[in-house]
C-alpha cells in the first residue's frame, strides 16, 4: 500500500463557515432605520423643488411614474429600494430568531411575542406600500351631491349630511360628510372626512375627501328620474346615457349647461339647455 510523503504539507484547514449575524443585528437595523428617514427627508425637499419639472405629476403613492420618467433628481428613490429591501431582510430574521429563542426557553404568553407582532405589521405594511405605489389606479373625482351619482368601484352615492367645523380664517378644521352608498341593490350609511375614506374590498378601493366647496352642477330632469351632475359627468336617464361637459352659472340663479347626448339617428352631439328647457 502507498504510504504518506512525510514531506508533504498537512492539509490547509476548512474554512469556517461565514457568519451572516449582522444581517439580524439590532445595529444594521438602526442604520437602515435612519438610512430610509434621511432618503426620505431628502425625498421630501426634491420633490418639493422639482415639482414643475422631473417630479411633476409623481408621487409617493404611485411609483410607476418615477420609473416611467427616470431621473436623477429621484436618485433617492431608487437608493431607497435596496436599502428598504435589507430592512425588511433584517427585520424577517432578527423577528424570527427572537420568537423561536423564546419558544425554546418556554415562554407562551402572547406578551412574549408582542415584538414580533409590532414587527410583522411593519413588515405587511412594507408590502402593501409597495404592491399599492405599482398597482394602484386611479379613477378620477367625483362631486358628490344631494343625488344619486356613480363613484367607480363603490356604485353609487349621494350626500345627505355635511358638517364643518372652521378655523377663525374660514379654513377648515374638520369635515365629515355622511353618505349613502348604493350597490347591488343594497342601500348602506357611510361616513367620509379627513383621515377617513370610503373603503370597500378589505381597503383594497379608497375613495378620499379631495375638496370641499361649492360647484356648478346641471339638474336633468325627466318625471321621478333625476341626475345632479358637475362638469364631465353622466348619468343614465330616461333610457338615455347623458354627459355634461360644460357648466355656465348665471348671477342669481339660471345658466345653461352643455349637455352630450345621442340625439335622432344615433350622432352624438352636444346642446345647450338652458333652465326649463327640453331635451328631445
Amino acid at each position: 500500500m502507498p504510504s504518506a510523503d512525510p514531506a508533504a504539507p498537512p492539509p490547509a484547514p476548512a474554512a469556517p463557515p461565514r457568519d451572516l449575524s449582522w444581517l439580524r443585528s439590532q445595529g444594521l437595523g438602526l442604520v437602515c432605520g435612519f438610512g430610509t428617514v434621511i432618503l426620505l427627508a431628502v425625498g421630501s425637499v426634491v420633490l418639493a423643488a422639482t415639482r414643475d419639472g422631473a417630479s411633476a405629476g409623481v408621487a409617493l403613492d404611485d411609483l410607476t411614474a418615477f420609473f416611467t420618467r427616470p431621473s436623477w433628481a429621484h436618485l433617492w428613490l431608487y437608493l431607497l429600494f435596496p436599502l428598504a429591501g435589507l430592512f425588511a431582510l433584517n427585520t424577517t430574521l432578527a423577528t424570527w430568531e427572537n420568537a423561536a429563542r423564546r419558544w425554546r426557553a418556554g415562554q407562551r404568553s402572547p406578551a412574549a411575542y408582542a415584538a414580533a407582532v409590532v414587527h410583522v405589521g411593519f413588515l405587511l405594511a412594507l408590502v402593501a406600500h409597495g404592491v399599492g405605489g405599482f398597482r394602484s389606479e386611479e379613477r378620477g373625482a367625483a362631486v358628490v351631491t344631494s343625488a344619486w351619482q356613480p363613484l367607480p368601484g363603490f356604485g353609487e352615492v349621494r350626500l345627505t349630511a355635511l358638517d364643518v367645523d372652521e378655523l377663525p380664517n374660514g379654513m377648515p378644521r374638520s369635515a365629515r360628510a355622511a353618505l349613502e352608498v348604493r350597490r347591488d341593490g343594497r342601500v348602506e350609511p357611510a361616513e367620509v372626512g379627513y383621515n377617513q375614506p370610503l373603503t370597500a374590498g378589505l381597503g383594497a378601493r379608497l375613495a378620499l375627501l379631495q375638496e370641499l366647496g361649492r360647484a356648478p352642477v346641471a339638474r336633468l330632469v325627466s318625471g321621478a328620474e333625476r341626475c345632479e351632475l358637475a362638469e364631465g359627468q353622466g348619468c343614465a336617464i330616461a333610457g338615455q346615457r347623458l354627459e355634461v361637459t360644460s357648466v355656465s352659472p348665471a348671477p342669481g340663479g339660471g345658466g345653461a349647461a352643455l349637455v352630450r347626448a345621442a340625439w335622432a339617428g344615433g350622432q352624438r352631439s352636444e346642446r345647450w339647455l338652458a333652465p326649463g328647457g327640453l331635451l328631445v
